[in-house]
């Protein structure tokens, strides 16, 4: 169990790195995905660095810092985006079926980043 508790957050990193290449160099990949249209430069502006360098950053760090700390920070980062994806389906009455693609990615990612706490 001590090398799930190890690698798993890992493997939550590298693909917080993925999802980061791909914001960062394909942002409309990911926001046509999510209905998001991107109208003028400053929104693709605002697609990269939210969905591109934030992530990259994350998953870099976290990687090269391997700290408990981090992976925690960040599976509880995911986590309340799961959270807001929940309340989203409340007060903007998205539908399941639409968000159904990102809960599943937001529940996956913060299990993976805390699976340490209950694995060890």
């Amino acid at each position: 169990m001590e090398v799930l508790a190890e690698w798993l957050p890992r493997a939550g990193a590298l693909l917080t790195i993925v999802f980061g290449l791909v914001g960062f160099f394909k942002p409309r990949l990911i926001t046509a995905n999510q209905q998001i249209e991107l109208g003028s430069p400053m929104a693709m502006s605002e697609a990269r660095v939210v969905f591109g360098g934030l992530h990259l950053g994350s998953g870099i760090m976290a990687l090269a810092l391997q700290e408990p700390l981090i992976y925690m920070t960040l599976g509880v980062a995911w986590g309340f985006g799961l959270l807001a994806r929940f309340y989203s389906m409340v007060a903007d009455k998205t539908s399941l079926q639409h968000s159904a693609p990102g809960i599943v990615i937001d529940a996956v990612m913060a299990s993976l980043f805390l699976s340490g706490l209950f694995l060890s």
